[in-house]
């Protein structure tokens, strides 16, 4: 009986803790951070978009991430980091996007071969807890302008009733 009692509650607290790593929010609010987030950092509120950019990046979101890398590599918003701004375009780049396989491929060539191996241990980490797999985002190609020219990257959260899972970042160091 003890045992079964132990078992009961070690998966409910399992269960209590992944689910605090995921954020419950109507379809409207994810939409409103990542419309936020394009205006702020069109007006240059660098700041602002930064913290709208990296919630959406933390919930997988690969315009975000990619926008977030970007932001990393030239200070906007954030102390300047190449090695943190590689990463996230490196896992905007798990989703097959020609835009994000040429920036990271640019970065990769101009990397030596030790802050190669030190860069790609940091993605490897963001994709373990921020790609699709962790997050659980769905991601599609698609064409804004109708047509045929793919340009642009949807990405959908997992739903449950009527909210998304956004995961949440973990707190920065």
């Amino acid at each position: 009986m003890l045992i079964a009692v132990l078992l009961a509650s070690s998966a409910s607290a399992a269960m209590a803790g992944d689910g605090s790593a995921f954020e419950r929010v109507f379809p409207n609010e994810y939409r409103d951070i990542l419309r936020r987030a394009a205006l702020a950092y069109d007006a240059k509120r660098y700041d602002e978009a930064f913290g709208l950019f990296r919630r959406g990046a933390c919930a997988g979101d690969k315009q975000s991430q990619s926008a977030l890398g970007r932001m990393y590599l030239l200070g906007q918003g954030v102390a300047r980091d190449d090695l943190t701004g590689y990463a996230w375009l490196k896992v905007a780049a798990e989703k097959i996007f020609p835009g994000y396989q040429t920036i990271v491929r640019e970065l990769e060539r101009a990397m030596k071969p030790e802050q190669r191996k030190l860069a790609d241990a940091e993605a490897a980490a963001k994709i373990r807890d921020y790609g699709l797999a962790a997050s659980g985002m769905s991601c599609q190609t698609h064409a804004s302008r109708g047509g045929h020219i793919v340009d642009e990257i949807v990405c959908t959260p997992r739903q449950e009733a009527d909210a998304l899972l956004l995961k949440r970042c973990a707190p920065e160091n």
